[in-house]
């Protein structure tokens, strides 16, 4: 687990977002630093591994939310993350 996480951590690091492994957790810091992500590496209830987010949901594909991604698609759950914490700021006017 903690292999999949270095992977998955340098993988959203050269997608140009900071990520920090801690064991099978890897704590992704967006750009602006107002979002912050915390996802790990675990089974789950089949005993499959599986991304879980930090408020304890599967990671799911992001052009089909019924595909549970597994920690083999690397690119997939960089995308899926980016789009939780690289959230574009709004200016005000």
């Amino acid at each position: 687990m903690s292999a999949f996480a270095k992977w998955l951590a340098q993988a959203c690091q050269e997608a140009g977002m900071r990520a920090e492994q801690y064991g099978a957790k890897v704590r992704i810091i967006a750009s602006s630093h107002f979002l912050t992500e915390e996802v790990e590496c675990r089974s789950d209830s089949d005993g499959d591994l599986r991304w879980w987010w930090s408020w304890g949901k599967p990671i799911a594909a992001g052009n089909d939310s019924a595909r549970i991604l597994t920690p083999d698609e690397v690119d997939d759950l960089v995308d899926a993350i980016a789009r939780v914490v690289a959230v574009p700021i709004r200016r005000r006017p």
